[in-house]
């Protein structure tokens, strides 16, 4: 079963550790490179709080995850999968008016911290 808490650093580490060896960022994509893979991912805005005190211990937030690829065989399914329990949403999806495909992930974890 996978894991259900992460912080922000929780899941840019599992993302690094992708068998491709593809960048993972947070929000965007750093300018200027063009590699064969390069994973991008942000959260959404939570969807609920677990607050106790007057204060919000944890929230519950949606993260999209898109791995930009040249190669449609190249993927981070497995990754995804154990890590996250998730499959994507979208596979393969020609990025307008560039060389890439994407395939996209969205999950539900428990977070807390700064992301």
């Amino acid at each position: 079963m996978a894991k259900k808490y992460f912080m922000r650093e929780d899941v840019q580490k599992v993302l690094n550790s992708n068998p491709l060896g593809a960048k993972a960022t947070y929000l965007e994509r750093e300018p200027g490179s063009s590699p064969d893979n390069y994973i991008v991912y942000y959260r959404f805005m939570p969807n609920s709080s677990i607050r106790a005190d007057d204060k919000i211990h944890m929230r519950k937030v949606m993260v999209e995850v898109v791995h930009y690829h040249k190669k449609k065989l190249d993927n981070i399914d497995d990754l995804m999968a154990d890590n996250f329990g998730t499959e994507a949403i979208i596979f393969n999806a020609k990025q307008p008016d560039t060389d890439y495909f994407g395939t996209y992930f969205r999950f539900e974890i428990l977070t807390g911290g700064d992301w």
